[in-house]
C-alpha cells in the first residue's frame, strides 16, 4: 500500500488523545506557520461524546479530525454568545463531589449551589477580573480569583480541606456526616430540583429516586402511599418514617400504624428531600423499614420566592417562601427569619373530588452569642376534601364512566387540621464540638369518611385526634484521631404521643352508631451514635448503634363490648449499623453497609398480653459503586438484599386487616445515571429491579409467594435541553412493571407507562433559580392507567389517574 505524505498539522494530530489537547496543538501548528490562533475549544458535545468513544477506544486519528471540525463550530458557535460563564465542579480533598456548596461572585449579587454531582454554573457575566468565595458546613472557606474575557465559557475545579470551624452552622442532627463518606445508599433531591419540577404536592419528588414508586390514591386529602426497598406501605402503613426538620410525621396509632401525611408541607419552603434507603441510618427507628424521607426546609437566607400555578379541573395553587437575615446593632445576621405559605384548591378529575388545602410555616432564629443560637419553628395546616373512592374493572375500562364514582359509593371525604411548634437551643462549645437541643409538640385532628368495597352500605367515620410530646439533644463532632479526621454524632430522645380514636358506622356521612372508642399512648427512649473516620481515601469506615426502648397502654371502650385495657411490656431492640467507603481511585467510589432495623407489632397487637410479639427484625446487606469517569459523566448502582423475621403485612393499607408474612426476603438492585455532555442538555435515567418472597409462613401455601403492591422493574427517564436564551423543553418518562395485588398472587396488575411534556422559559438563562414560566402536558399520550390497584382475580379496585391534562404557571424569586 503506497504511503501518503501527512501534513505537519495532520502529524500532531495523530499523536492525541483529546480533541481538547488538538485545538491547543492547531493554534501552535498556525502560528508557527505565520497564521492567526482560532478561538480555543469550548468542550461542545462533539469534544465531550468523542472523549467518551476515546475513553473507551482509543486512538482514532480520523476521528481525532472529525471531531476536532465539531470543536471548531462549537468554539464559533458559543464565542458568538453574549455574556461569560463560569461552570466547574467542586471536590473534596479525596476527589468526591461535594454538594450544596455555597458560591459566590464577590461583590455582586451572583452565585450559585452545586449538584449531587459537585458541578455548578453561573452565567451572565461580564468580562473582568471577579474572586470567587466557597463554602460549606465543615470545609474551610476557599476564594480563587479568575479572569474572564468578554465570552468566554471558563471552567475550574476546586477542592475544599476538611475543617472544624463551620460545625456552627449545623441546624439538624446527623449534618455532622459528610456524604461523600456515607457507606449507605442516600438519594438527596435539592431546591433546584424542587424548582424545576412545577410540583405542589411534595411525595412527588420520590419519582425522581431509583426503587421507589408512588401509590397515588387520590382520594383528597388522604395520605398516598409509596412503595421502597420491597416495601409497599410507605407514607400509609407505616413501612417507611418521615420527618420535617426531625419532627416525626409518623402517627403511632391514627389512620394505621405509621401513617404519615405529606400533604402539610409546602414544596417551596424546602431545602432538600433525602432519601435513606433500607433500615441503614441511626437516625432513625421502627418506622425506617424500607426507609426515610428526611425532609429539610430552609433557614435563614435572604430570598423572596413565589410560584403559581393554574391547571386543568379548575386547580390553582399558590406558595410564596421569604427569608430575612438581619443585624441587630453591631452584630450581623443576629436575627434569622423565614416564612412560607400555600394556598391549594381543585375540582379534580374524578366526580366529587375536590380538595381545599392551606399550609403556613414559619421560623425565626436569634443568635444569643457568637456560639449559641436559638430558634423556634411553627406549623400549621387545615384542610376540607371530597374523595371519589375506588371503582370497578369494568367501569374503569368505560371511558365514559372513568370519571364517575361507584354506583354503590357514597359521600366520601374528610378534613384535618395539623400544628406543630419546635424550638432548638443549638451551643457550639469549640471549634470541633456543637451541642443541639430540641423540643416539639403536635396538634392534630382527623376525620375520614370512606367506603370499601362495591357493595352497597358499608361507609365508616373514622375520626381521630393526636398530640405529641418529644425532646432530645445531640453532640456533633469533628475530631483528629491518629492524624485523620473522624466525624462523629451522638443522641438522645424522648417520645410521647396520645391518640384517641373513634369510628362510626354511617351512610353519607350520618353516624349510625359507634364502632369503636379506643385511646392509645406510647412512649419511647432512643439513643444512637454513629462515627465515620477518615482514614484514608480507601478506606473510610463507619459504625453506628441504635438503641429503643416502649411503654404505653391501651384502652378500649368500644360499644357493646367488655372493656379492655393493656401496657406495652418491656420492648425494645439494639440495632448495629457498620460500613466501609473506599475511592479506589479518581472518580471510583464503593461502599458496602451491613445494618438492622425493627418494627413493633401493628396497631393493638403491640399491647395484647399473652401475645409473644416481639419487634419485627429487619438485616439489610447492601454494596454500592458510584462511577465518575468524567466531569459530566455519573452512574450510580446499588444491590441489597433485605431479610425480615415474623412480619405482619396490613392488606390493603389502611384496612386494618392484617396477615402475617412469616420471613422474607428482599433482593434487589437500583440504578441511576446523569449525563451532560453539553451545556443546556440534561439526561438522567433510573433503572430498579426486586424480588420478594416469603420464606417461611404459618400458611404453607403462601411460602414462595411474591410480597403485594412491589413493582418487579421501574424505569424513568428525565432529558432536559434549554436553550442559551432560556428557553428549554423537559420531557419525563415512566414505566412501572407489573406487581400482585393478591396475597396468593393468582391477581395482578399490568403496571404503567406514562409520560410528560414541559416547555419553559428560565429567568436565569440555563437554570430556574430566578424563576420561570412553565407549559406542561400531563399524561402525553393519554395513557389509561391507575397508580393505585387492588383486590382479587375477580374483583379489581382502581384509583383512575387523569387522561391527559395541562398546566401553566409562572415562579419568580425576587
Amino acid at each position: 500500500m503506497p504511503t501518503v505524505a501527512r501534513s505537519g498539522l495532520q502529524q500532531h494530530t495523530s499523536r492525541l488523545a483529546s480533541p481538547w489537547k488538538y485545538c491547543a496543538y492547531r493554534n501552535d501548528f498556525h502560528q508557527k506557520q505565520g497564521q492567526p490562533a482560532i478561538s480555543k475549544c469550548h468542550q461542545g458535545i462533539g469534544c465531550r461524546l468523542f472523549t467518551l468513544i476515546n475513553f473507551m477506544y482509543k486512538p482514532y486519528s480520523l476521528l481525532n479530525q472529525l471531531i476536532a471540525l465539531l470543536c471548531l463550530l462549537a468554539s464559533a458557535t458559543l464565542t458568538a454568545q453574549s455574556g461569560a460563564s463560569l461552570s466547574g465542579r467542586v471536590l473534596s480533598e479525596s476527589n468526591t463531589p461535594l454538594e450544596a456548596v455555597n458560591i459566590q461572585l464577590e461583590g455582586t449579587a451572583k452565585g450559585a449551589t452545586t449538584t449531587a454531582d459537585g458541578a455548578f454554573l453561573i452565567e451572565g457575566l461580564e468580562a473582568g477580573n471577579y474572586t470567587l468565595l466557597f463554602s460549606s458546613v465543615g470545609y474551610e472557606q476557599t476564594s480563587r480569583k479568575i479572569n474572564l474575557k468578554a465570552g468566554e465559557q471558563k471552567q475550574i475545579k476546586v477542592a475544599l480541606r476538611t475543617t472544624v470551624t463551620s460545625l456552627s452552622e449545623i441546624y439538624v442532627r446527623g449534618e455532622a456526616l459528610k456524604a461523600e463518606n456515607s457507606t449507605i445508599t442516600v438519594d438527596v433531591i435539592t431546591l433546584n430540583d424542587i424548582r424545576s419540577l412545577n410540583i405542589e404536592q411534595p411525595l412527588r419528588l420520590i419519582e425522581q429516586v431509583p426503587g421507589v414508586d408512588l401509590v397515588a390514591y387520590r382520594q383528597g386529602g388522604v395520605a398516598d402511599q409509596f412503595s421502597i426497598r420491597g416495601f409497599g406501605g410507605g407514607g400509609h402503613a407505616g413501612e417507611a418514617e418521615v420527618t420535617i426538620d426531625g419532627v416525626s410525621l409518623n402517627e403511632a396509632e391514627g389512620h394505621s400504624d405509621g401513617y404519615a401525611d405529606l400533604n402539610v408541607l409546602i414544596p417551596l419552603n424546602l431545602k432538600s428531600m433525602k432519601v435513606y434507603k433500607g433500615p441503614s441510618s441511626v437516625l432513625f427507628g421502627r418506622f425506617a423499614q424500607g426507609g426515610t424521607l428526611a425532609l429539610d426546609t430552609r433557614k435563614g437566607g435572604d430570598y423572596q420566592d413565589f410560584s403559581f400555578t393554574a391547571s386543568s379541573f379548575n386547580t390553582l395553587d399558590a406558595q410564596f417562601a421569604l427569608g430575612r437575615e438581619m443585624d441587630l446593632g453591631e452584630r450581623q445576621d443576629a436575627i434569622k427569619a423565614n416564612l412560607a405559605f400555600q394556598l391549594f384548591r381543585t375540582d379534580g378529575y374524578a366526580e366529587n373530588a375536590n380538595v381545599l388545602r392551606g399550609n403556613i410555616a414559619g421560623r425565626i432564629g436569634y443568635q444569643i452569642t457568637d456560639k449559641t443560637d436559638i430558634a423556634l419553628s411553627l406549623r400549621g395546616h387545615g384542610s376540607e376534601w371530597n374523595a371519589p373512592g375506588y371503582i370497578g374493572e369494568e367501569q374503569f375500562l368505560d371511558e365514559d364512566r372513568r370519571r364517575l364514582q361507584d354506583p354503590n359509593g357514597e359521600n366520601d371525604g374528610g378534613a384535618k387540621s395539623f400544628y406543630s411548634q419546635r424550638l432548638d437551643l443549638n451551643h457550639s462549645f469549640n471549634d470541633g464540638l456543637r451541642l443541639l437541643v430540641f423540643g416539639y409538640a403536635v396538634q392534630q385532628e382527623f376525620t375520614r369518611f370512606a367506603k370499601f368495597g362495591s357493595a352497597p352500605g358499608g361507609q365508616t367515620e373514622r375520626f381521630n385526634t393526636r398530640d405529641v410530646y418529644a425532646a432530645g439533644a445531640s453532640l456533633n463532632g469533628n475530631a483528629r484521631l491518629l492524624g485523620s479526621s473522624l466525624n462523629w454524632i451522638a443522641g438522645l430522645e424522648y417520645y410521647s404521643e396520645e391518640t384517641d380514636r373513634m369510628r362510626w358506622a354511617t351512610s353519607d356521612r350520618i353516624r349510625q352508631r359507634q364502632t369503636e372508642d379506643r385511646l392509645f399512648t406510647i412512649q419511647s427512649v432512643s439513643a444512637y451514635a454513629q462515627g465515620e473516620w477518615e482514614l484514608s481515601r480507601y478506606f473510610r469506615p463507619s459504625v453506628g448503634l441504635r438503641y429503643d426502648t416502649y411503654n404505653g397502654s391501651f384502652m378500649a371502650n368500644d360499644p357493646g363490648q367488655a372493656a379492655v385495657s393493656d401496657d406495652i411490656d418491656g420492648l425494645y431492640n439494639v440495632s448495629p449499623k457498620v460500613g466501609i467507603r473506599s475511592t479506589v481511585y479518581s472518580g471510583v467510589d464503593l461502599r458496602a453497609s451491613v445494618s438492622n432495623g425493627f418494627s413493633l407489632p401493628n396497631s393493638a397487637l403491640k399491647y395484647t398480653a399473652g401475645i409473644d410479639l416481639g419487634p419485627v427484625q429487619l438485616w439489610q446487606y447492601e454494596v454500592g459503586a458510584t462511577y465518575r469517569p468524567l466531569e459530566w459523566l455519573e452512574v450510580d448502582a446499588a444491590g441489597f438484599v433485605l431479610n425480615t423475621t415474623n412480619e405482619i403485612v396490613e392488606n390493603p393499607p389502611g384496612s386494618l386487616e392484617f396477615i402475617n408474612a412469616g420471613k422474607t426476603q428482599r433482593t434487589g438492585i437500583e440504578t441511576k445515571a446523569s449525563i451532560s455532555p453539553v451545556n443546556g442538555l440534561s439526561i438522567t435515567g433510573t433503572f430498579s429491579y426486586i424480588e420478594t418472597e416469603i420464606l417461611d409462613n404459618p400458611e404453607n401455601t403462601l411460602e414462595g409467594k411474591g410480597l403485594v403492591g412491589i413493582p418487579q422493574t421501574i424505569t424513568t427517564l428525565n432529558l432536559t435541553y434549554t436553550l442559551p436564551m432560556g428557553i428549554g423543553a423537559n420531557y419525563r418518562f415512566r414505566d412501572v412493571g407489573e406487581y400482585f395485588i393478591s396475597n396468593d398472587n393468582a391477581a395482578s396488575y399490568e403496571g404503567y407507562t406514562v409520560s410528560h411534556l414541559a416547555v419553559f422559559y428560565n429567568f436565569n438563562k440555563q437554570s430556574a433559580n430566578d424563576g420561570r414560566l412553565f407549559f406542561e402536558i400531563q399524561n402525553l399520550f393519554d395513557a389509561r392507567y391507575a397508580e393505585s390497584v387492588f383486590g382479587s382475580v375477580d374483583a379489581r379496585s382502581f384509583a383512575p389517574a387523569p387522561p391527559r391534562n395541562y398546566s401553566f404557571g409562572i415562579s419568580y424569586n425576587f
